[in-house]
């Protein structure tokens, strides 16, 4: 078994932004337009690994009013957000925008124990997440 430690990508190299707000994660994915490349990729790795920790209790992905979600990548996101809200084992996954991109992508993540929801003011969102 190898001992390397798994390094968190750092947001500075990607189209994406994190901070934490209390025990709530916040991913601003603004700079994202939307396909699987290596940003989103990048983001779903931090994602895990950082959301896994104990200081992290809920989750919000922050989208830009650029991001246009092709059929594909809500299907993949779906699925991959999915595995990712589970494996964190978070209790809140929100999503937000000032369009439908929050609605679409919540309506294709299903997390078994968690409450998902979507959100168009981050501030609304944050304080659903801090429960």
């Amino acid at each position: 078994m190898s001992n390397a430690t798994h390094r968190l990508p750092d947001p500075e190299q990607y189209e994406w932004d994190f901070e934490k707000r209390g025990t709530v994660g916040v991913w601003f994915m603004q700079g994202w337009q939307g396909f699987a490349d290596d940003d989103l990729a990048a983001a779903s790795d931090h994602y895990r690994e950082r959301g896994v920790r104990d200081d992290i209790e809920a989750t919000l992905a922050v989208f830009g009013d650029r991001t246009n979600l092709a059929r594909e990548t809500q299907e993949y996101m779906g699925e991959a957000w999915s595995e990712n809200g589970e494996y964190t084992g978070v209790d809140r996954i929100g999503f937000v925008s000032d369009g439908t991109t929050a609605m679409a992508v919540k309506s294709n993540v299903d997390v078994p124990g968690a409450d998902v929801d979507y959100f168009t003011d981050l501030e609304t969102a944050v304080e659903w997440a801090q429960g």
